[in-house]
């Protein structure tokens, strides 16, 4: 599956002067206990992995949305937290961007919240 190639910028509307960038992809669940997702934006490819440190039920996430205000957030290895609910994902970066999307097929349990550290 690829990742979808709409990119939208969007201008905040707090009192900040910070464009904040969204761009659509997909996450899925690659091995028990490792996801991956991927999304392009001005035409390269940003992928984000990680590997927890217990199984996690299969899952796939089509419409994946990445927000971010820097491109320069999107390197290097960055703690995050997040949640994968019943029916939604959430992920947040350290640094400030965030995925989020609804799951393409229910769970039967949401996954608690983890904490990982894991190269974007």
């Amino acid at each position: 599956m690829a990742p979808s190639r709409d990119v939208e910028q969007n201008i905040t509307s707090s009192c900040s002067p910070s464009v904040l960038r969204s761009a659509t992809g997909h996450i899925i669940a690659t091995a028990p206990s490792k996801f991956e997702s991927a999304f392009i934006i001005d035409d390269l490819k940003y992928q984000f992995s990680c590997i927890l440190p217990s199984s996690i039920p299969p899952f796939e996430c089509k419409d994946a949305v990445l927000t971010f205000t820097h491109i320069k957030q999107l390197t290097s290895t960055r703690l995050f937290n997040g949640k994968i609910g019943s029916e939604t994902v959430n992920l947040d970066i350290q640094n400030g961007p965030n995925i989020q999307g609804t799951l393409d097929k229910p769970l039967e349990e949401s996954i608690t919240q983890f904490l990982c550290t894991q190269r974007l």
